[in-house]
């Protein structure tokens, strides 16, 4: 299933690596698509959006939405 999530705070190609590789680090995410231009990153996983969200939050980004 594919997800588009809304992060706040991403600022740099620096904020978009950090945020592809926490989400890589969980077994079952494929990180798709990460931009600081549209606010979000975009993954193909089944893993369920409370752990998704946990995993950008702890590296210090803010989750607004999934969708």
């Amino acid at each position: 299933m594919k997800k588009t999530m809304l992060i706040e705070g991403m600022m740099c190609g620096h904020c978009t690596g950090r945020v592809t590789t926490a989400l890589n680090a969980l077994e079952g995410v494929e990180v798709l698509e990460t931009s600081v231009e549209k606010k979000h990153a975009v993954v193909e996983t089944e893993v369920s959006n409370e752990l998704l969200k946990e995993a950008v939050e702890d590296i210090g980004y803010d989750v607004i939405d999934i969708k």
